[in-house]
C-alpha cells in the first residue's frame, strides 16, 4: 500500500477543497440546539414564535437520528404563527443575488389559507409575494403579485409530500431589471421564472434585507397559508448558484488526508490546475 499521496491524487483533492471552498455559504445553520451561525460573525437566526412552542428535538434525517428545530403556531392568525428570520444585511455581495439551502418538513398540511404553506417570504411579511406548497396537487408554486390583483403564478411538477424531510434549493439571479428565479425540489429542477420581488435590495421592496421562512404575511391579502414542520439545514449563498455548486462536504478521513498534503507540499500545490 502506497503511504503517501500522488501528485494527481493531490491535484484532485486540492481542486475539490477549491471548488467546496468557492460554494462556501455565508451563513449556515445546523441546528444543534442553537440558532447561531456556524461561520463567525455572521448572524443568528430570529425564532417567530409568540406561542412559546418553538424549540428542539430529534428527528429521523436521511436515515439518521439528528437535531432538528421544530416551528409551530396558530395558522388562523398571522401573528400567532411559527417560523425562522434572518437579516442578510452584509452577506451578499449583491442582496438582489444570492441563493438558498433548506432541508426541511411540513409536519401536516394546511388547515387554514385554502391549504396553501409558505416557504420563503422576501419582502418582510408585508405581501403575498413568495415560494408556497400549493393544495392539491400538492407542488411548489412561485407566487408573484397579490392575489386582489391577479396573481402570476409558476408552479413545479412534482408532489411534494409530507411528512417527510426535502432538500430544497432557490437561487436568484439579478437580471438588472428583476430576477430570475429557479427553484428545485429534492435535486429537480421544478421553477424557473422571471420575478421583480426576490430581491432583497430597497428596489425590490425589501430595505431590511429580511429572509423569512414559514411564517405567512402580516399585511396584504391571504394571511393564513401556513402549516407547522421542521428544519434540520438552513444555508445562505453569496451569488446564484445550483445545487451542483454545492458539494457535500468530504468524509472526515479524506479531508485530513487533504489537509495534510496540503501542509506537505504547499509549494507544489501553488502551481497545480484543476481540469
Amino acid at each position: 500500500m502506497h503511504r503517501h499521496l500522488t501528485t494527481s491524487a493531490l491535484a484532485l483533492l486540492l481542486c475539490a477543497a477549491s471548488a467546496t471552498q468557492a460554494a462556501s455559504p455565508v451563513a449556515s445553520y445546523g441546528f444543534g440546539n442553537s440558532l447561531a451561525a456556524q461561520q463567525a460573525g455572521a448572524p443568528a437566526l430570529v425564532a417567530i414564535d409568540q406561542l412559546g412552542v418553538n424549540g428542539f428535538e430529534q428527528a429521523s434525517v436521511g436515515g439518521s437520528l439528528q437535531t432538528v428545530y421544530r416551528w409551530a403556531g396558530n395558522g388562523a392568525n398571522s401573528s400567532q404563527q411559527g417560523g425562522l428570520s434572518l437579516d442578510t444585511t452584509g452577506l451578499l455581495t449583491d442582496p438582489d443575488s444570492y441563493s438558498l439551502a433548506l432541508r426541511f418538513e411540513f409536519s401536516s398540511l394546511a388547515a387554514t389559507g385554502g391549504g396553501w404553506r409558505r416557504i420563503v417570504d422576501t419582502q418582510g411579511r408585508q405581501s403575498d409575494n413568495g415560494l408556497y406548497v400549493a393544495p392539491d396537487p400538492y407542488w411548489l408554486h412561485l407566487v408573484q403579485a397579490a392575489e386582489s390583483s391577479g396573481a402570476k403564478i409558476t408552479n413545479g411538477s412534482t408532489v411534494f409530500t409530507t411528512p417527510g424531510f426535502h432538500d430544497l434549493f432557490l437561487s436568484v439571479a439579478d437580471t438588472g431589471a428583476g430576477q430570475q428565479v429557479r427553484v428545485w425540489l429534492d435535486g429537480r429542477l421544478e421553477i424557473d421564472a422571471g420575478a421583480t420581488t426576490f430581491g432583497l435590495s430597497s428596489g425590490s421592496g425589501n430595505p431590511g434585507g429580511l429572509l423569512v421562512f414559514f411564517a405567512d404575511n402580516l399585511a396584504a391579502g391571504a394571511q393564513q397559508e401556513y402549516a407547522s414542520g421542521r428544519i434540520a439545514s438552513l444555508a445562505l449563498y453569496d451569488g446564484a448558484l445550483s445545487p451542483s455548486a454545492v458539494p457535500e462536504p468530504a468524509p472526515a478521513a479524506l479531508l485530513a488526508a487533504g489537509l495534510a498534503a496540503l501542509a506537505w507540499r504547499r509549494r507544489r500545490a501553488a502551481t497545480l490546475t484543476c481540469p
